[in-house]
């Protein structure tokens, strides 16, 4: 369902005009995103983040987001959350647009460093099973491929997919997300 809304919205936002002056130097942003990891459970799976985006030349920008995700591991007839705080700091690179900016695709690489935790800390689980690691603190690298559209000249529609390399996390070296902001 968020899926197909994503994606009307994201046609809706095709047929937008804007005759405004994007992706000036020096310009910055707020940037609020919601991701889902793919082939989530029943209980949802995310990541909510919130930064600041300061564009350089010719389309490319740096940017910074503090990062929430939660996640459910399935033990059994019980759903463990693993819930990580980020952040993450990198640059996107622009490789393609349209004459007047409107639509453009970016490619993104990022650090990353962050805390996760397991079971809200708690080491004994429901049938007295225990967990052999609780807490850790997280690092890696992400890279990020987005599109991104104009609606206003000062709103932007962006659909992007990203890969993680996560050290020292429990949910395994990889982690897929796909996203908007």
């Amino acid at each position: 369902m968020s899926r197909l809304l994503v994606a009307v919205l994201f046609i809706l936002t095709m047929n937008v005009q804007s005759f405004a002056q994007q992706m000036i130097p020096k310009q910055k942003g707020f940037e609020l995103s919601y991701s889902v990891f793919p082939n989530s459970p029943e209980k949802q799976n995310y990541v909510l983040a919130a930064g600041l985006v300061s564009y350089a030349k010719n389309g490319n920008y740096l940017f910074g987001l503090a990062e929430y995700s939660r996640k459910y591991y399935e033990y059994r007839a019980y759903d463990i959350p693993i819930d990580t705080f980020l952040f993450n700091v990198g640059y996107s690179f622009y490789l393609w647009g349209d004459s007047m900016r409107n639509v453009n695709l970016n490619l993104g690489i990022s650090g990353l460093v962050g805390y996760e935790q397991v079971n809200r800390g708690q080491s004994i689980l429901y049938d007295g099973s225990l967990l052999t690691s609780t807490e850790s603190f997280v690092y890696g690298t992400g890279g990020k491929l987005s599109l991104e559209s104009y609606v206003t000249e000062h709103v932007v529609f962006i659909v992007n997919g990203q890969l993680r390399f996560l050290q020292n996390s429990e949910l395994g070296a990889l982690h897929a997300l796909f996203g908007c902001d």
